[in-house]
Protein backbone atom coordinates (compact mmCIF):
# COMPACT_ATOMS: atom_id res chain seq x y z
CA UNK A 1 0.00 0.00 0.00
CA UNK A 2 1.53 3.63 0.00
CA UNK A 3 3.71 5.08 2.18
CA UNK A 4 1.76 7.25 4.23
CA UNK A 5 2.91 10.60 5.76
CA UNK A 6 2.89 11.77 9.66
CA UNK A 7 0.91 14.94 9.11
CA UNK A 8 -2.81 14.58 10.87
CA UNK A 9 -5.93 13.78 10.23
CA UNK A 10 -9.10 15.45 10.90
CA UNK A 11 -11.58 12.91 12.34
CA UNK A 12 -12.58 12.74 15.74
CA UNK A 13 -10.83 10.31 18.55
CA UNK A 14 -11.56 6.32 18.29
CA UNK A 15 -14.21 6.74 20.97
CA UNK A 16 -16.19 3.17 19.37
CA UNK A 17 -12.77 1.84 18.80
CA UNK A 18 -12.29 2.03 22.13
CA UNK A 19 -15.39 0.61 23.67
CA UNK A 20 -15.02 -2.02 21.57
CA UNK A 21 -11.59 -2.46 22.98
CA UNK A 22 -12.43 -2.12 26.17
CA UNK A 23 -15.01 -4.57 26.02
CA UNK A 24 -12.32 -7.13 25.33
CA UNK A 25 -9.79 -6.19 27.80
CA UNK A 26 -7.50 -4.80 25.35
CA UNK A 27 -8.02 -1.14 25.47
CA UNK A 28 -5.39 1.56 24.70
CA UNK A 29 -4.77 1.69 28.14
CA UNK A 30 -3.40 -1.72 28.70
CA UNK A 31 0.20 -1.93 29.50
CA UNK A 32 2.93 -4.06 27.48
CA UNK A 33 3.24 -6.43 30.15
CA UNK A 34 0.03 -7.44 30.02
CA UNK A 35 -0.11 -8.10 26.29
CA UNK A 36 3.10 -10.19 26.17
CA UNK A 37 1.25 -12.27 28.81
CA UNK A 38 -1.93 -11.93 26.83
CA UNK A 39 -2.36 -15.58 24.90
CA UNK A 40 -2.50 -15.12 21.35
CA UNK A 41 -4.92 -16.50 18.80
CA UNK A 42 -3.10 -18.94 16.42
CA UNK A 43 -1.27 -17.65 13.72
CA UNK A 44 -2.80 -17.41 10.53
CA UNK A 45 -1.96 -19.86 7.52
CA UNK A 46 -0.93 -17.37 4.65
CA UNK A 47 -0.44 -18.84 0.69
CA UNK A 48 3.52 -19.27 0.36
CA UNK A 49 2.98 -19.17 -3.68
CA UNK A 50 1.85 -15.20 -2.50
CA UNK A 51 4.88 -14.84 -0.62
CA UNK A 52 6.79 -12.81 -3.34
CA UNK A 53 3.90 -10.51 -4.42
CA UNK A 54 3.33 -10.34 -1.06
CA UNK A 55 7.24 -8.98 -0.35
CA UNK A 56 6.71 -6.50 -3.41
CA UNK A 57 3.37 -5.22 -2.39
CA UNK A 58 5.12 -4.57 1.56
CA UNK A 59 8.02 -2.45 -0.19
CA UNK A 60 5.58 0.38 -1.49
CA UNK A 61 6.04 -1.03 -5.20
CA UNK A 62 2.77 -2.11 -6.91
CA UNK A 63 4.20 -3.66 -9.57
CA UNK A 64 3.00 -6.54 -9.80
CA UNK A 65 0.68 -8.48 -12.00
CA UNK A 66 -2.87 -8.36 -10.74
CA UNK A 67 -3.82 -12.07 -13.06
CA UNK A 68 -1.85 -13.56 -10.56
CA UNK A 69 -3.53 -12.28 -7.75
CA UNK A 70 -7.10 -12.96 -9.58
CA UNK A 71 -6.13 -16.14 -10.06
CA UNK A 72 -5.37 -16.95 -6.41
CA UNK A 73 -8.50 -18.26 -4.03
CA UNK A 74 -9.09 -16.67 -1.23
CA UNK A 75 -9.46 -13.25 1.13
CA UNK A 76 -5.44 -13.14 1.10
CA UNK A 77 -5.17 -13.10 -2.23
CA UNK A 78 -8.46 -10.55 -2.32
CA UNK A 79 -6.48 -8.51 0.47
CA UNK A 80 -3.46 -8.04 -1.65
CA UNK A 81 -4.90 -7.60 -4.93
CA UNK A 82 -6.85 -4.52 -3.43
CA UNK A 83 -3.46 -3.40 -1.92
CA UNK A 84 -1.57 -3.30 -5.50
CA UNK A 85 -5.05 -1.84 -6.83
CA UNK A 86 -4.46 0.85 -4.53
CA UNK A 87 -0.67 1.51 -5.33
CA UNK A 88 -1.59 1.35 -9.27
CA UNK A 89 -3.49 4.57 -8.77
CA UNK A 90 -7.04 2.86 -9.14
CA UNK A 91 -8.13 3.58 -5.32
CA UNK A 92 -12.22 3.05 -6.68
CA UNK A 93 -11.62 -0.72 -7.60
CA UNK A 94 -9.46 -1.05 -4.66
CA UNK A 95 -11.84 -0.49 -2.00
CA UNK A 96 -14.62 -2.50 -4.43
CA UNK A 97 -12.13 -5.37 -3.91
CA UNK A 98 -12.84 -5.25 -0.41
CA UNK A 99 -16.48 -4.37 -0.34
CA UNK A 100 -16.95 -7.85 -2.69
CA UNK A 101 -14.34 -9.92 -0.26
CA UNK A 102 -15.81 -8.83 2.87
CA UNK A 103 -19.87 -10.03 1.50
CA UNK A 104 -17.97 -13.35 1.14
CA UNK A 105 -15.75 -14.08 4.31
CA UNK A 106 -16.66 -11.28 6.93
CA UNK A 107 -14.49 -13.21 9.58
CA UNK A 108 -11.32 -12.64 7.65
CA UNK A 109 -9.70 -9.86 9.33
CA UNK A 110 -7.12 -9.17 6.92
CA UNK A 111 -9.73 -7.78 4.50
CA UNK A 112 -11.38 -5.38 7.65
CA UNK A 113 -7.80 -4.31 8.33
CA UNK A 114 -6.32 -4.14 4.83
CA UNK A 115 -9.62 -1.58 3.97
CA UNK A 116 -9.29 0.52 7.23
CA UNK A 117 -5.51 0.86 6.22
CA UNK A 118 -6.68 1.92 2.69
CA UNK A 119 -8.89 4.62 4.65
CA UNK A 120 -6.75 5.85 7.07
CA UNK A 121 -3.83 6.79 4.32
CA UNK A 122 -6.70 8.51 2.36
CA UNK A 123 -7.00 10.59 5.12
CA UNK A 124 -11.14 9.19 5.48
CA UNK A 125 -10.12 8.79 9.67
CA UNK A 126 -13.96 8.96 10.22
CA UNK A 127 -15.01 5.82 8.05
CA UNK A 128 -11.38 4.05 9.13
CA UNK A 129 -12.56 4.93 13.20
CA UNK A 130 -15.89 3.33 12.39
CA UNK A 131 -14.59 -0.01 10.32
CA UNK A 132 -12.34 -0.60 12.43
CA UNK A 133 -14.54 -0.25 15.68
CA UNK A 134 -16.68 -3.01 13.39
CA UNK A 135 -14.33 -5.36 12.98
CA UNK A 136 -13.07 -5.17 16.95
CA UNK A 137 -16.35 -5.69 17.39
CA UNK A 138 -17.24 -8.57 15.25
CA UNK A 139 -13.40 -10.58 15.08
CA UNK A 140 -12.13 -9.37 18.68
CA UNK A 141 -8.25 -8.75 19.03
CA UNK A 142 -6.97 -10.22 15.72
CA UNK A 143 -3.21 -9.04 14.98
CA UNK A 144 -4.34 -7.12 11.52
CA UNK A 145 -6.76 -5.58 12.96
CA UNK A 146 -4.19 -4.08 16.14
CA UNK A 147 -2.20 -3.30 13.12
CA UNK A 148 -4.57 -1.29 11.27
CA UNK A 149 -5.38 0.67 14.73
CA UNK A 150 -1.78 1.53 14.61
CA UNK A 151 -1.74 2.85 11.19
CA UNK A 152 -4.95 5.43 11.98
CA UNK A 153 -3.29 6.42 14.83
CA UNK A 154 -0.31 6.91 12.67
CA UNK A 155 -2.47 9.50 11.06
CA UNK A 156 -3.36 11.51 14.10
CA UNK A 157 -0.88 14.77 15.15
CA UNK A 158 0.87 13.58 18.96
CA UNK A 159 -0.95 10.06 18.78
CA UNK A 160 2.84 8.01 17.93
CA UNK A 161 2.25 6.43 21.59
CA UNK A 162 -0.56 5.00 20.62
CA UNK A 163 0.65 3.81 17.10
CA UNK A 164 3.53 2.10 18.49
CA UNK A 165 1.11 0.24 21.48
CA UNK A 166 -1.12 -0.77 19.25
CA UNK A 167 1.33 -2.00 16.24
CA UNK A 168 3.57 -3.92 18.68
CA UNK A 169 -0.03 -5.86 20.09
CA UNK A 170 -0.11 -6.77 16.61
CA UNK A 171 3.74 -8.50 16.47
CA UNK A 172 2.86 -9.67 20.15
CA UNK A 173 0.38 -11.60 18.45
CA UNK A 174 1.85 -12.53 14.89
CA UNK A 175 5.23 -11.71 14.45
CA UNK A 176 5.34 -12.72 11.63
CA UNK A 177 2.31 -10.34 9.91
CA UNK A 178 3.25 -8.97 6.91
CA UNK A 179 2.59 -5.14 6.20
CA UNK A 180 3.84 -4.35 9.90
CA UNK A 181 7.57 -3.45 9.63
CA UNK A 182 6.73 0.10 7.70
CA UNK A 183 4.17 1.78 10.29
CA UNK A 184 6.11 -0.01 13.18
CA UNK A 185 9.48 2.14 11.90
CA UNK A 186 6.93 5.19 11.33
CA UNK A 187 5.75 4.79 15.10
CA UNK A 188 9.43 4.63 16.60
CA UNK A 189 9.99 7.70 14.82
CA UNK A 190 6.94 9.66 16.16
CA UNK A 191 7.40 8.60 19.50
CA UNK A 192 11.85 9.26 18.69
CA UNK A 193 10.76 12.51 17.63
CA UNK A 194 8.56 13.58 20.63
CA UNK A 195 11.10 12.62 23.01
CA UNK A 196 14.25 14.08 21.35
CA UNK A 197 14.53 17.15 23.61
CA UNK A 198 14.10 15.59 27.18
CA UNK A 199 15.53 11.90 26.41
CA UNK A 200 17.62 12.06 23.61
CA UNK A 201 18.79 8.45 24.11
CA UNK A 202 15.52 7.22 23.96
CA UNK A 203 15.30 8.89 20.71
CA UNK A 204 19.03 6.88 19.54
CA UNK A 205 17.12 3.90 20.79
CA UNK A 206 13.48 4.30 18.91
CA UNK A 207 15.34 5.24 15.57
CA UNK A 208 17.63 2.59 15.75
CA UNK A 209 14.35 0.35 16.43
CA UNK A 210 13.27 1.90 13.09
CA UNK A 211 16.54 1.29 11.05
CA UNK A 212 16.51 -1.96 12.12
CA UNK A 213 12.65 -2.49 10.83
CA UNK A 214 12.99 -0.41 7.78
CA UNK A 215 16.81 -0.14 7.05
CA UNK A 216 16.23 2.10 3.93
CA UNK A 217 14.56 4.90 6.08
CA UNK A 218 16.66 8.22 6.03
CA UNK A 219 14.30 9.99 8.28
CA UNK A 220 15.80 6.95 11.39
CA UNK A 221 19.16 7.64 10.42
CA UNK A 222 18.37 11.59 10.55
CA UNK A 223 16.39 11.03 13.48
CA UNK A 224 19.34 8.99 15.15
CA UNK A 225 21.75 11.97 14.16
CA UNK A 226 20.05 14.33 16.20
CA UNK A 227 19.86 11.88 19.02
CA UNK A 228 23.34 11.74 19.60
CA UNK A 229 23.93 15.13 19.52
CA UNK A 230 21.37 15.68 22.19
CA UNK A 231 23.61 13.25 24.04
CA UNK A 232 27.25 14.87 23.57
CA UNK A 233 28.20 11.97 21.32
CA UNK A 234 29.06 14.23 18.21
CA UNK A 235 31.62 12.12 16.69
CA UNK A 236 28.95 9.38 16.17
CA UNK A 237 26.56 12.13 14.81
CA UNK A 238 29.18 13.32 12.21
CA UNK A 239 29.63 10.15 11.12
CA UNK A 240 25.91 9.36 10.29
CA UNK A 241 25.78 12.85 8.68
CA UNK A 242 28.69 12.20 6.04
CA UNK A 243 27.16 8.95 5.29
CA UNK A 244 23.81 10.72 4.38
CA UNK A 245 25.65 13.42 2.45
CA UNK A 246 27.80 10.95 0.38
CA UNK A 247 24.11 9.60 -0.92
CA UNK A 248 23.41 13.09 -1.94
CA UNK A 249 21.90 14.68 1.13
CA UNK A 250 22.60 18.52 2.84
CA UNK A 251 22.55 19.21 6.27
CA UNK A 252 23.35 23.11 5.87
CA UNK A 253 25.69 24.37 8.43
CA UNK A 254 25.17 21.40 10.98
CA UNK A 255 27.95 19.07 10.09
CA UNK A 256 30.17 21.92 10.90
CA UNK A 257 28.33 23.13 13.85
CA UNK A 258 29.13 20.08 15.45
CA UNK A 259 33.14 20.20 14.29
CA UNK A 260 33.14 23.25 16.04
CA UNK A 261 31.19 21.59 19.32
CA UNK A 262 33.52 19.29 19.23
CA UNK A 263 36.75 21.04 19.60
CA UNK A 264 35.05 23.11 22.46
CA UNK A 265 34.53 20.06 24.45
CA UNK A 266 38.44 18.69 23.29
CA UNK A 267 39.52 22.35 24.71
CA UNK A 268 37.77 21.82 28.35
CA UNK A 269 39.19 17.97 27.88
CA UNK A 270 42.75 20.22 27.38
CA UNK A 271 43.15 18.57 24.16
CA UNK A 272 44.09 21.49 22.42
CA UNK A 273 45.48 19.37 19.02
CA UNK A 274 41.73 17.59 18.98
CA UNK A 275 40.42 20.88 19.04
CA UNK A 276 42.64 22.17 16.52
CA UNK A 277 41.63 19.13 14.24
CA UNK A 278 37.81 19.54 14.75
CA UNK A 279 38.55 23.72 13.90
CA UNK A 280 40.23 22.68 10.98
CA UNK A 281 37.14 20.52 9.99
CA UNK A 282 34.94 23.04 10.86
CA UNK A 283 36.47 25.19 7.97
CA UNK A 284 36.15 22.99 5.32
CA UNK A 285 32.83 22.08 6.30
CA UNK A 286 31.94 25.85 5.31
CA UNK A 287 32.10 27.58 8.47
CA UNK A 288 33.75 31.54 8.09
CA UNK A 289 35.73 33.11 10.23
CA UNK A 290 32.59 34.39 12.26
CA UNK A 291 31.71 31.23 13.02
CA UNK A 292 34.77 30.10 14.16
CA UNK A 293 34.79 32.63 17.28
CA UNK A 294 37.16 31.80 19.85
CA UNK A 295 38.28 29.04 17.41
CA UNK A 296 40.03 31.39 15.15
CA UNK A 297 42.43 32.52 17.88
CA UNK A 298 43.68 28.81 18.13
CA UNK A 299 44.16 28.28 14.76
CA UNK A 300 46.56 31.96 14.24
CA UNK A 301 48.15 30.76 17.59
CA UNK A 302 48.95 27.58 16.23
CA UNK A 303 49.58 29.00 13.10
CA UNK A 304 52.37 31.47 14.40
CA UNK A 305 54.14 28.70 16.00
CA UNK A 306 54.35 26.15 12.79
CA UNK A 307 56.02 29.51 11.21
CA UNK A 308 58.43 30.01 13.51
CA UNK A 309 59.04 26.38 13.60
CA UNK A 310 59.85 26.34 10.16
CA UNK A 311 61.84 29.40 9.96
CA UNK A 312 63.79 27.49 12.90
CA UNK A 313 64.48 25.12 10.65
CA UNK A 314 64.90 26.79 7.43
CA UNK A 315 68.11 28.29 9.47
CA UNK A 316 69.33 25.00 9.66
CA UNK A 317 69.01 24.21 5.97
CA UNK A 318 66.37 22.06 7.00
CA UNK A 319 64.38 22.71 4.12
CA UNK A 320 62.46 19.07 4.35
CA UNK A 321 60.79 20.18 7.68
CA UNK A 322 60.57 23.80 6.95
CA UNK A 323 58.08 23.05 4.27
CA UNK A 324 56.31 20.73 6.34
CA UNK A 325 55.83 23.49 9.18
CA UNK A 326 55.52 26.36 6.43
CA UNK A 327 52.69 23.96 4.84
CA UNK A 328 50.81 23.27 8.07
CA UNK A 329 50.89 27.45 8.93
CA UNK A 330 49.62 27.57 5.43
CA UNK A 331 46.65 25.26 6.44
CA UNK A 332 46.14 26.71 9.99
CA UNK A 333 46.02 30.75 8.57
CA UNK A 334 45.10 29.89 4.68
CA UNK A 335 45.37 33.82 4.29
CA UNK A 336 48.58 33.93 5.34
CA UNK A 337 50.91 35.75 2.68
CA UNK A 338 54.14 34.78 4.77
CA UNK A 339 53.66 31.14 5.25
CA UNK A 340 52.56 31.52 1.22
CA UNK A 341 55.81 33.06 0.22
CA UNK A 342 57.54 30.95 2.91
CA UNK A 343 56.27 27.76 1.41
CA UNK A 344 57.57 28.34 -2.12
CA UNK A 345 60.88 29.30 -0.96
CA UNK A 346 61.33 26.17 0.83
CA UNK A 347 60.20 23.51 -2.02
CA UNK A 348 62.43 25.89 -4.02
CA UNK A 349 65.55 24.71 -1.96
CA UNK A 350 63.98 21.20 -2.33
CA UNK A 351 63.87 21.50 -6.39
CA UNK A 352 60.00 21.53 -6.30
CA UNK A 353 60.12 24.26 -8.59
CA UNK A 354 56.52 23.91 -10.37
CA UNK A 355 54.63 23.90 -7.11
CA UNK A 356 57.08 26.82 -5.78
CA UNK A 357 55.84 28.93 -8.92
CA UNK A 358 52.49 28.21 -8.29
CA UNK A 359 53.11 29.10 -4.87
CA UNK A 360 54.79 32.23 -5.68
CA UNK A 361 51.82 33.27 -8.19
CA UNK A 362 49.29 33.20 -5.34
CA UNK A 363 52.02 35.75 -3.41
CA UNK A 364 52.51 37.73 -6.14
CA UNK A 365 48.45 38.20 -7.21
CA UNK A 366 47.72 38.81 -3.82
CA UNK A 367 50.25 41.42 -3.11
CA UNK A 368 49.38 43.74 -6.56
CA UNK A 369 45.50 43.40 -5.93
CA UNK A 370 45.72 44.54 -1.90
CA UNK A 371 48.84 46.98 -3.07
CA UNK A 372 51.44 44.93 -0.10
CA UNK A 373 55.01 45.48 0.34
CA UNK A 374 56.60 42.16 -0.14
CA UNK A 375 60.39 42.31 1.48
CA UNK A 376 61.15 39.35 -0.58
CA UNK A 377 61.68 39.71 -4.53
CA UNK A 378 58.96 37.82 -5.50
CA UNK A 379 58.52 38.28 -9.00
CA UNK A 380 62.15 37.38 -9.88
CA UNK A 381 61.90 34.04 -7.51
CA UNK A 382 58.74 33.24 -9.50
CA UNK A 383 60.78 33.82 -12.67
CA UNK A 384 63.49 32.11 -11.91
CA UNK A 385 60.83 29.01 -10.42
CA UNK A 386 59.28 29.11 -13.63
CA UNK A 387 62.07 28.81 -15.83
CA UNK A 388 63.55 25.82 -14.03
CA UNK A 389 59.91 23.89 -13.86
CA UNK A 390 60.99 24.42 -17.76
CA UNK A 391 58.59 26.88 -18.34
CA UNK A 392 60.09 29.98 -20.64
CA UNK A 393 57.08 31.57 -21.47
CA UNK A 394 55.78 32.06 -18.07
CA UNK A 395 58.96 33.35 -16.79
CA UNK A 396 59.40 35.91 -19.43
CA UNK A 397 55.74 36.91 -18.98
CA UNK A 398 56.27 37.72 -15.11
CA UNK A 399 59.63 39.32 -16.41
CA UNK A 400 57.95 41.52 -18.51
CA UNK A 401 54.83 42.50 -16.83
CA UNK A 402 57.56 43.62 -13.66
CA UNK A 403 59.09 46.34 -16.11
CA UNK A 404 56.01 47.32 -17.27
CA UNK A 405 55.06 48.18 -13.47
CA UNK A 406 57.99 49.53 -12.88
CA UNK A 407 60.53 50.09 -15.67
CA UNK A 408 63.12 52.02 -12.86
CA UNK A 409 62.75 50.18 -9.89
CA UNK A 410 65.14 48.35 -7.52
CA UNK A 411 64.39 44.99 -9.69
CA UNK A 412 64.36 46.04 -13.29
CA UNK A 413 68.12 45.72 -13.72
CA UNK A 414 68.14 41.91 -12.45
CA UNK A 415 64.81 41.36 -14.60
CA UNK A 416 66.21 42.56 -17.89
CA UNK A 417 69.60 40.56 -17.44
CA UNK A 418 67.12 37.30 -16.58
CA UNK A 419 65.24 38.13 -19.76
CA UNK A 420 68.31 38.50 -21.95
CA UNK A 421 69.49 34.92 -20.21
CA UNK A 422 66.19 33.67 -21.40
CA UNK A 423 66.41 34.87 -24.75
CA UNK A 424 69.85 33.24 -24.90
CA UNK A 425 68.53 29.85 -23.82
CA UNK A 426 65.67 30.23 -26.68
CA UNK A 427 68.54 30.68 -29.46
CA UNK A 428 70.46 28.12 -28.03
CA UNK A 429 67.14 25.34 -27.99
CA UNK A 430 66.65 26.56 -31.86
Amino acid sequence: MARWSLRAGSAPALAALSLALGACGRGPETTQAALASAAAPAKPRRDPALAEVRAVLEQGSGKVDLKVLERAPGAEADSLRARAQFLQGDTVAALATLARARQGDADEPELWATEVELLATLDRLPGASELLAEAFKKLGTQAALFRAQGVVELRRQDHGAQALEALERARARDPELPFLSFPLAQAHLMVGRKRLEKAPAETVAHARAARALWPGLVDARELEAEGLTGQLRFEEALALYDELAQEGRSYGETPATLEQRCATRCLFDHDRAGAVTHYLAARRRGMDDEGLGFGLTVLAEEARAALARGVDAAEGSDWERAEREFARALELAPRDIEAENHLAVARFQREEFRAAAEGWEKVLARSLAEKLELPDPVPLNLAKAWRLAGEPAKARAVLSALLDRDPDGLLSQEARELLLVLEAEDMAAK
